[in-house]
């Protein structure tokens, strides 16, 4: 597989239109079909049974409701080509045409226009020479989405191919200061195709960057609103490897009152490397007492899995995996053998439903020794220096391209289905490193691995948001970098950053600096703790933006683009959006003792760091050690927990409303505030708790009218922090008693009135 060379166009043989019923193209004939959905969303596919055996995508999608009588707009009208069993789409969009997604793409931008690129999950520190991925991007990286959003003559479209074999994409545009030689530009139209596998191409059409992203997350699946502790701070390391460093981790954070929900464990704590055992050196009594112990503080143990089982007579995985015959096989009709951690290697083809009902089994059994989630690795899969080619799938019948780059999705799905058959009213937490379009509904993704350096930090931040409005909400990157040694700067900047992001795992390989907050000078520390600690505040804002985005499919990180329709922002990438109401514009290089950032749309901001209300439009922000840059938009409500969390309890139904009401505003806002156990699946089944607030401002009076939707979990006890001094106040027709207080958000104590 070469990763910079693409399909040419000129190589293709093309139908001369794309439309329902028999296609010539070329020498060969296909059967063209065009099925058109609610909302906008149409599905092209085309059918030869000689050329293709079907779609072998795993993961089915949820189309909307079929139309009959919906055209696809002129616009759209593709042209469709063949070149052996490879398959190419082309469309001619506005020459002005923008582009966004790619899914974990690392390029470093989040406007994606003059761009080629191939989807081909690779081990990247295995597969690039450290010269490259240690400061420059590398494509392509661990996981593969291939999807295209494109806002062009005013309209936006997404773009999916469903397909697992490996794509590629070309989109047209190109920076001028790019293109040294002729053959770097990308031509005129948007390219989209697949070396082999059944043509399958969904299009989406809506009139903004959030309804499109909406509609592709509900089609590829949404994320089931994950167990709150998962949305807590978790630290890890390659180096944990039992009951002694677990214990004093869990000693170590309550001693400095730091949150923190999960302890991860790295390769350590396995006899040789083997998947599915727990060394008795490491848990001299078994994970599970010492889980029971770290229950106490609400902690819980992250242990790795790789799909990789060595290669061992005698190792009941190994035995019982050959006896049903569940790994991958080679030309030779035996179990492909590759070179990883344990050496020598054999991988359970997770493309076979039976494969993944066996793994399952496992993982049910693992999942009973104590263990909260798990973090599924190694998943690209990784076969070492041992060219991955020589997989097979299907019983050594289809080729490793048929399945590569859902290998990944295949894991999670086995995984999360083992967890649930051991504890089936338990929301699974599940970290994955590889996938492919579905693996939103079964796993949290993150980036891979990252080093410590402002490169990656910068990299980190339009790397999620392409994620993001890829149907891949739940998604973060290493905290402070893997590899490397962090500083004292970059992991303070690191924290400010990332402290919001949908997953924060402070991850570091052995041998580096140790990056525990409490392993930083103590001034550096208190500050760490300060926006842990906030996070927990927020705790109640995060967890209703997954319950939102399990019901809407909205993104948890979004770009400010998403929010606003202004193209000037469309080359932003370096500040997001945390759901509807915060904005972050954090420092991302080691330099500069200020910053410029965007403050957009036509209502004040809320300085998060000094209480002051900022006009909309382009701001300059002075670097400061304690504070960072974050604004909340103005007729926000926020709901937080009461007080300074300091550890990592959590009870959703006693809330403080925040509401930030500038002076003599006047404007209007709703809020859905849902609260449940956090931990079950109760929630489905009517145990939850909702409370409907409504506030109306009319220059500066507030009113505010609540009720409850539900209360399957219990009321909900609210109180009103007001941030930004309203005239007056009234609750449910009453005048409230309101009260002087502060509060702390990213810089000095805060003036807030609120009622009692």
């Amino acid at each position: 597989m070469f990763f910079n060379k693409y399909p040419h166009r000129a190589n293709f043989s093309f139908t001369p239109a794309f439309g329902p019923g028999e296609l010539p193209v070329g020498s060969r004939k296909v059967q063209g079909e065009i099925a058109a959905y609610e909302g906008g969303v149409f599905h092209l596919s085309a059918e030869n049974k000689e050329i293709w055996s079907g779609n072998l995508s795993l993961s089915d999608l949820n189309p909307p409701a079929p139309v009959s009588g919906a055209a696809l707009p002129t616009e759209l009208q593709p042209k469709f080509g063949l070149m052996g069993e490879a398959s190419i789409w082309t469309f001619t969009l506005d020459l002005d045409a923008q582009f966004f997604g790619m899914g974990a793409k690392n390029f470093g931008e989040f406007e994606l226009s003059g761009q080629r690129t191939r989807f081909w999950n690779t081990d990247v520190w295995s597969d690039f020479p450290a010269e490259q991925w240690g400061s420059s991007p590398t494509d392509p990286p661990y996981f593969s989405t291939p999807y295209i959003a494109a806002h062009s003559r005013g309209t936006w479209y997404g773009f999916l191919l469903h397909n697992p074999y490996p794509a590629f994409m070309e989109t047209p545009g190109m920076d001028e200061s790019r293109v040294f030689v002729e053959w770097q530009r990308t031509g005129n139209d948007l390219v989209l195709g697949t070396d082999g596998g059944e043509p399958h191409l969904w299009i989406i059409v809506g009139d903004s960057l959030a309804d499109i992203t909406k509609k592709l997350q509900k089609l590829v699946g949404t994320t089931p609103v994950p167990p709150i502790w998962s949305l807590g701070y978790h630290q890890s390391r390659w180096g944990y490897g039992g009951h002694d460093d677990l214990m004093k981790l869990d000693e170590a954070f309550t001693k400095h009152q730091i949150p923190c929900d999960g302890l991860w464990m790295d390769l350590d704590y396995m006899e040789g490397y083997r998947i599915f055992t727990v060394s008795e050196t490491m848990f001299p009594e078994g994970p599970l007492a010492t889980a029971v112990k770290l229950a106490d503080s609400g902690r819980r143990i992250v242990p790795i899995i790789d799909p990789g089982v060595k290669s061992e007579a005698g190792y009941d995985v190994y035995d019982d995996g050959i006896q049903q015959g569940v790994f991958a096989k080679n030309t030779e009709g035996n179990p492909y053998i590759g070179l990883v951690w344990p050496g020598e290697t054999v991988f359970p083809d997770f493309s076979q439903t039976r494969v993944r009902d066996w793994w399952s089994g496992y993982a049910a059994k693992f999942r009973s020794q104590g263990f909260g989630g798990c973090w599924v690795d190694m998943n690209d899969p990784s076969t070492g220096p041992v060219d991955p080619h020589g997989m097979l799938f299907a019983d050594g019948t289809l080729p490793h391209a048929a399945h590569r780059n859902q290998y990944g999705l295949g894991m999670q799905m086995a995984t999360q289905a083992g967890f649930l058959r051991q504890a089936a009213n338990e929301r699974p937490l599940i970290l994955s490193r590889s996938g492919y379009t579905g693996s939103s509904r079964y796993a949290a993704i993150w980036s891979g691995d990252n080093l410590s350096n402002y490169f990656y930090l910068g990299l980190s931040i339009p790397t999620a948001l392409g994620m993001s409005i890829s149907g891949l909400p739940f998604n973060g990157a290493d905290m402070g970098g893997f590899g490397g040694d962090v500083t004292d700067g970059l992991m303070l900047d690191w924290t400010k950053a990332a402290f919001l992001s949908p997953v924060l795992r402070n991850h570091c390989n052995r041998g580096q600096r140790e990056q525990e907050p409490f392993a930083f000078p103590p001034a550096v520390m208190t500050i760490i703790r300060r926006y842990i600690r906030l996070r927990y505040k927020l705790l109640p804002y995060l967890y209703n933006l997954f319950a939102y985005q399990e019901t809407d499919g909205a993104p948890i990180m979004r770009p400010l683009l998403y929010e606003f329709e202004d193209e000037k922002l469309a080359k932003i990438k370096d500040q997001f959006m945390i759901g509807h109401a915060i904005l972050q514009a954090p420092f991302i290089t080691e330099a500069g003792k200020s910053r410029t950032a965007i403050l957009p749309g036509n209502e004040p901001w809320y300085d998060a760091a000094t209480g002051e209300w900022r006009t909309p439009g382009e701001v300059s922000v002075r670097r400061n050690a304690d504070s960072t840059p974050l604004w909340v938009r103005a007729g926000a409500i926020l709901p937080m927990q009461p007080g300074t969390p300091t550890d990592n309890s959590v009870d959703l139904r006693r809330v403080d409303f925040h509401m930030f009401v500038p002076p003599n505003w006047t404007g209007s806002t709703t809020y859905r505030y849902v609260a449940d156990d956090g931990i079950s699946f109760d929630y489905q089944r009517g145990e939850r708790s909702a409370l409907h607030l409504e506030m109306a401002v009319l220059d500066g009076h507030v009113a505010i009218i609540t009720h409850h939707d539900q209360t399957g979990f219990g009321e909900i006890e609210p109180r009103f922090i007001f941030h930004g001094a309203p005239h007056s106040v009234r609750l449910n027709s009453a005048a409230p008693a309101l009260v002087d207080d502060h509060t702390v958000m990213t810089g000095k104590r805060l003036r807030v009135k609120r009622t009692n």
